[in-house]
Parts: structure tokens; C-alpha cells; sequence
């Protein structure tokens, strides 16, 4: 069962994405990541924040014959009476239950200590309970991405905005793509915690003015991770 409450929600999509779940954990996170956007906006997080790591390592293709030489030196292995550590469950039980605790200290330290700049921001839709876009914003610059599929009407594009504490008139951050992906390498300096997102309904190539001209149709605030 999916858990509503949001922390639960969290560390199960984190553990999905660290792929700690059994099977069947990870085929009802799939089945229901469609219609819960909740879900999707908490996987994408942890995505975000834990694929990076893979980079660390360069990619290597082990060779052809790794395994098949593997089961050849196990074939090889005379056989006693006696059993040998690596034939006991005990020993895999107690790596297995390692590996998960690591993994899980992994996830904690990582969403306990984000690099600096690190926010976030949930833009909503009116009147709605569960997040349309997730913003994120890091030394890399800021990026938002739709969690819901949604696009704009015929002939007219999403621009983002922020409106930073105090400040006025909000600041035209750009339109975002049809793709719904806007990817900012240069950190905007109205963007910090309490700075508002706005995303409005636009002509195709934005905004003709410094202002908004459509509708404001979601909003967010930027926090702390």
C-alpha cells in the first residue's frame, strides 16, 4: 500500500529508487506512480539527487567469459561432507542485511546533508493537493520539470517567473519547452528560500513586456531541502 503521509512517502521512494524493495514492492511503486503524483514527484527527487553518484564511477563492460569461467572454477570445488561457509545462508543473510543498511545510511545522509545552494519548490495548481511541477535548485543552476503531463493550451506556451521576498515586479525566469523541462545553468539571484514560482500562460515566445500577461496557474515557494 502506497502511505499518504508525506515523510513515509519519501523514504519508500527513496528505497524504490536505491532498488531495495523486493519485486513486488517495486511493481505496485510502478503501477501506481501513474496516477499518483505525490509518488512521482518523490521518485524524481531522490532520482535527482542519487543518479548523479553513478557518474563517480566510469563505465566497464566486464569480460565475455567473466562468468562462465566463475561457474567453471565452482564446478571445480571437490565437495565434502562438511559445509562450507560460502553454501551457508547465514553469511549472505547477514551481507545482504549489510548492504541494505548502507544503502539506507546512504539515503539519510544524503537527504539530511544536500549540498549548498540546495532548495526545492512544489508548484500547485489552484485548489489542488498534489504537485504539478518540482523545482529544483543546486550549484548547477535551477531546473523545473512537470510531474503530471501537463501541457499548455493550443498556440500558447508556460513561462516561469519568481518573485523574490519584497521584490517587484517578478522576474521572468524563461518559457518552458514543450517537453516541460526548463534547465537554467545560471542560478537566478531572486531564487532563494521564501522566493515564490509562478508559472503563467503566455504567447509561444513569452511574455511581449517585463510582465506577465496570462493567467498565473501554478505557484509555488522555494525551501530548504
Amino acid at each position: 500500500m502506497i502511505p499518504e503521509d508525506r515523510d513515509a512517502l519519501n523514504v519508500l521512494a527513496g528505497e524504490y529508487v536505491l532498488g531495495l524493495l523486493d519485486p513486488a514492492e517495486a511493481r505496485e511503486i510502478e503501477a501506481a506512480r501513474a496516477s499518483n503524483a505525490a509518488l512521482r514527484s518523490a521518485i524524481y527527487f531522490w532520482q535527482q539527487r542519487l543518479h548523479p553518484l553513478a557518474a563517480l564511477a566510469p563505465p566497464a563492460e566486464p569480460p565475455s567469459d567473466l562468468w562462465s569461467g566463475i561457474a567453471a572454477r565452482l564446478d571445480s570445488v571437490p565437495q565434502t561432507g562438511a559445509a562450507r561457509w560460502w553454501n551457508r545462508t547465514s553469511p549472505w543473510r547477514w551481507a545482504t542485511a549489510g548492504m541494505a543498511a548502507l544503502a539506507v545510511a546512504l539515503l539519510l545522509y544524503i537527504a539530511l546533508s544536500p549540498p549548498s545552494p540546495s532548495y526545492i519548490a512544489m508548484l500547485y495548481a489552484p485548489q489542488e493537493k498534489q504537485a504539478s511541477w518540482i523545482a529544483t535548485v543546486g550549484h548547477d543552476g535551477l531546473t523545473i520539470r512537470t510531474v503530471a503531463a501537463i501541457n499548455p493550451p493550443p498556440g500558447r506556451a508556460f513561462e516561469l517567473w519568481a518573485i523574490a521576498p519584497g521584490a517587484t515586479p517578478p522576474q521572468a525566469l524563461g518559457v518552458i519547452p514543450p517537453d516541460g523541462v526548463l534547465r537554467l545553468g545560471a542560478l537566478p539571484s531572486d531564487v532563494r528560500p521564501g522566493t515564490r514560482l509562478a508559472i503563467t500562460v503566455e504567447p509561444p515566445g513569452g511574455s511581449p513586456t517585463e510582465r506577465a500577461t496570462g493567467p498565473v496557474v501554478f505557484v509555488g515557494d522555494v525551501t530548504k531541502m
